[in-house]
């Protein structure tokens, strides 16, 4: 998944909603995103971002068609979808 198509399908959203990576069956909070050169490292931590959060992060960026990589313990994961959860405000990057 690219950052622009990330963009496009949480336009709809509440402002509100935190965003989680799944990896390996296991749901953790993302907290961090860095640029590094062609991709968007994506990290979790203690506390989701949240959509107004993350639009505030990536709105001055240009070339959003970087491709999207989770990093847990070193390893980069690749992003290929998310899930929406309304019922308990939540978004999981898959």
């Amino acid at each position: 998944m690219r950052l622009t198509d990330l963009l496009q399908l949480i336009d709809d959203l509440n402002i509100n909603t935190a965003f989680y990576l799944q990896i390996d069956n296991q749901l953790l909070p993302w907290s961090k995103l860095t640029l590094a050169g062609d991709k968007c490292l994506l990290y979790p931590g203690k506390k989701p971002l949240t959509k107004i959060r993350l639009i505030k992060l990536v709105g001055r960026i240009h070339g959003r068609g970087i491709p999207l990589l989770a990093v847990v313990n070193d390893q980069e994961y690749p992003i290929f979808g998310l899930q929406i959860r309304e019922e308990t405000g939540q978004a999981v990057l898959k």
